[in-house]
């Protein structure tokens, strides 16, 4: 009695001390350590990409390219600072009327900017010159030997026709405006591509789990079968072939699903890479996928895809482009009259400090035309601007028409299988009611096995290609998304939608 007594005491001993070590492992460990993780969204799975996929980034710095292309066509109107330092040394060859040698130092330094709403230019200029002379003999007349001239200048010259009110100024800029919208457009085309191309994996990813669940249900009753028939030849009840027949079963079934194991391994491997994510190889998706939705009705899907469709804006925003550049065609071809003034302030004296009271003054006002005869070139320039119109128009229409096609091929393609879907879910229970009936006549001993067999598996691979049916819809769908540019922005406001959550 007393060993028995001291034997319950180490046992209650053992027992807490285990107690206690497991309570200090979930301290150490966390539960979401020990824990398997959580199934992966569809809506997660993508928004795991946009975190770590370096192509959302790419795609954005496109744009920003082009921005910044644009922006540099700002340096038209900037203030333009010039200034040039000269040195010159001159000999005479009529000596009686001019120094026979001549030094000049001149400083010139001067600023300038053009309006882009206006068209015109305006420069400032200031010049600071030392002239030094010297004669072999006495000159005819008074002339000083040194002398200091300043001078303040200023012009401005506004277009009167050519480039009236800037628009030829700011023509490059404008036209780089568009390149920039459909930089921002393309990009969403883009990476609305990529979604549809990594869902359509992570959709892969799902079908493999359902097809591996449907073929270990499979396995589990092949095994059951195949123990029952070995029992009932025990027991002298059946004949060996049964149990050769269960065995043949359960061997198939053992190859399906380690060549859905290989290949469910091999696309969990490659989505772990893209998602730049470890959790997805001991992972599993949460996604159904026999949750099907239909399609708007054909011509409200056509009508949304003529108005709204992102290629389709790209060839107006390039119509729209080309207008502008027309007008900036027809503007060359104008003749180049302006109207230039200058007002001039300066002196020159032999004392350098006093050369700085600028007090003469000099005015001038004027027109300057320029005027192509012929003007062939703006007029060549205009007429290939309005065939590249008449060709763009061709090739929205051609666009049109590979998107309605793809529209239409898609529409009916769902709308079908949507009723064979119907009909994979009759033919399942069908056939489970007809497994149930061999059964029974199995187990009454009126039947064979082998019709069991081929029951179950008629039931099972009515599942399997229930669930690739469903598949095929979910991919259909998801091109039917992005034919008509719903994708991109779904997965935007589902991650808007997710990031408010969290806050």
């Amino acid at each position: 009695m007393s060993n028995m007594i001291l034997f319950n005491g180490f046992a209650r001993y053992v027992t807490t001390v285990f107690s206690c070590c497991i309570f200090f492992l979930f301290l150490i460990f966390p539960a979401s350590k020990l824990s398997h993780a959580e199934p992966l969204t569809r809506e997660a799975f993508v928004t795991l990409l946009q975190n770590t996929h370096p192509i959302f980034e790419k795609e954005r710095l496109t744009s920003a390219i082009e921005q910044a292309e644009q922006q540099s066509n700002l340096g038209e109107v900037d203030w333009n600072l010039s200034s040039s330092l000269t040195w010159s040394r001159e000999e005479s060859t009529i000596a009686v009327f001019s120094p026979d040698l001549t030094n000049a130092l001149s400083l010139e330094t001067g600023v300038n900017k053009q309006f882009w709403d206006t068209g015109g230019r305006l420069s400032a200029t200031y010049s600071l010159n030392r002239t030094s002379s010297s004669f072999e003999a006495a000159p005819l007349f008074s002339y000083p030997e040194r002398f200091y001239e300043n001078s303040i200048e200023l012009q401005y010259s506004q277009p009167l026709l050519r480039n009236w009110g800037g628009k030829l100024t700011r023509l490059e800029y404008d036209l780089k405006a568009y390149d920039v919208d459909v930089a921002v457009i393309q990009a969403e085309e883009n990476i609305e591509d990529f979604l549809t191309e990594s869902i359509s994996k992570y959709l892969d990813w799902v079908y493999l789990e359902e097809q591996k669940r449907i073929i270990e249900r499979r396995l589990h009753l092949s095994r059951k079968e195949y123990e029952r028939a070995k029992s009932k030849f025990n027991a002298f009840l059946v004949d060996s072939v049964d149990v050769i027949r269960a065995q043949d079963a359960l061997n198939t079934w053992k190859q399906n699903l380690g060549l859905v194991d290989s290949q469910l391994s091999a696309l969990k491997a490659e989505l772990s890479v893209l998602v730049q994510a470890s959790t997805i190889l001991t992972g599993t998706p949460d996604f159904n996928l026999y949750d099907l939705r239909l399609p708007r009705s054909l011509v409200s899907a056509r009508a949304k895809l003529q108005d709204s469709s992102r290629v389709l804006r790209i060839f107006e925003l390039r119509e729209e482009q080309l207008d502008v550049g027309a007008t900036g065609v027809k503007e060359t071809g104008k003749p180049d009259l302006s109207l230039i003034a200058a007002v001039t302030a300066k002196n020159a004296e032999e004392n350098g400090w006093d050369s700085f009271n600028l007090e003469k003054k000099d005015a001038a006002i004027g027109l300057q035309l320029s005027l192509p005869i012929e003007n062939r070139t703006a007029k060549a320039n205009y007429q290939r601007n309005r065939l590249q119109v008449l060709q763009l128009e061709k090739d929205r229409e051609d666009v049109f028409l590979s998107l309605d096609a793809s529209l239409s091929s898609l529409h009916a393609q769902m709308m079908r299988l949507n009723g064979v879907l119907k009909l994979n879910r009759e033919q399942i229970e069908s056939a489970r009611l007809r497994t149930i009936e061999e059964i029974k006549i199995y187990e009454q001993g009126r039947g064979d096995l082998t019709f069991v067999i081929m029951s179950r598996d008629n039931e099972e691979s009515a599942k399997l290609t229930y669930a690739e049916n469903a598949l095929n819809y979910q991919k259909l769908w998801l091109q039917y998304q992005a034919l008509m540019d719903e994708l991109y922005e779904e997965e935007q406001g589902a991650r808007s939608s997710a990031l408010r959550a969290q806050e």
